[in-house]
Order: C-alpha cells, then sequence, then structure tokens
C-alpha cells in the first residue's frame, strides 16, 4: 500500500472521531441537567451486574422509563471468572440489574 492510499481502519477511526465531537457538542447544548447526564452517557462503557450473577460490559445505547437498558458490542462474563462471551446488542430488564458502573475515563463533562 503507498503512503498515498489511506486504510479503510484509518477512515472508520476519524469517523468515530468526528462523531465523539459532534456529540460532545450536542450535549453541551441540551438545557435539562437530566437530558444532559443521560446523553453524555452515550456510546460510554457500561458495566452491569445482574441478579444472576453475570456480568455484562458494553456501550451504551439507551434506556427506558421502566429502567431497562440495551446495550451494544456486550461482552458477558461470570463471577467465578468463565470465559468471556460475545452476545453483541441486548436488552437487559430493569428488575434483573443490581448495579452499574460507567467508565468515566471518556465520559463527556456535563457541567
Amino acid at each position: 500500500m503507498s503512503s498515498d492510499e489511506k486504510d479503510s481502519s484509518d477512515e472508520l477511526w476519524e469517523l468515530i472521531q468526528e462523531q465523539k465531537f459532534i456529540h460532545k457538542e450536542e450535549v453541551a447544548q441540551e438545557t435539562n441537567p437530566s437530558r444532559k447526564m443521560l446523553k453524555s452517557w452515550l456510546n460510554n462503557t457500561f458495566r452491569i451486574k445482574m441478579t444472576d450473577g453475570r456480568i455484562l460490559i458494553g456501550m451504551f445505547v439507551c434506556t427506558d422509563a421502566d429502567a431497562n437498558v440495551i446495550l451494544g458490542l456486550t461482552s458477558e462474563f461470570t463471577e467465578n471468572g468463565g470465559e468471556e462471551r460475545v452476545l453483541g446488542l441486548v436488552m437487559i430488564p430493569g428488575r434483573y440489574i443490581v448495579s452499574i458502573e460507567i467508565d468515566e475515563a471518556n465520559l463527556v463533562n456535563v457541567n
């Protein structure tokens, strides 16, 4: 590959970075503090512990009034250290959620 050709993964990375920048601008324009907080969580990594002991780690896509959570690019782990199982897009019913942790390293500033 010549130096003039762009690798498709480079183009994808640039697109992701551009989308993150646009998302940060949208969050900054939000006036409702609760909506602003929720929007700042979008596309961030969530670690959800469930009542049956499973742990799901994935990117936060959305939630609803019943506290159901949808994660994308999700992997499942067990408490006793079992192998990772890739699930993809999942919906977790709110009644089965014990705890949620957010990867704050990439969190958009909501102040």
